[in-house]
């Protein structure tokens, strides 16, 4: 008698971890982009805006 290829059930996914899961993600990527945002700023403050006026001064042609 042959025999019946074995079966195996998944775990039934919920409804209810899925949801878990996307809002996870959502606040790891909330929290990312939050950190990536003050990185940008902590940069942006780092600059030098009058650098530029003294580094690229024209010399005087008389």
């Amino acid at each position: 008698m042959p025999r019946q290829p074995r079966t195996y059930s998944s775990p039934a996914v919920r409804q209810s971890d899925y949801v878990v899961e996307q809002k996870a993600r959502e606040s790891a990527r909330e929290m990312a982009e939050g950190e990536r945002a003050q990185r940008r700023r902590d940069m942006d403050a780092r600059i030098d805006v009058n650098a530029a006026k003294w580094r690229y001064i024209c010399p005087v042609s008389e």
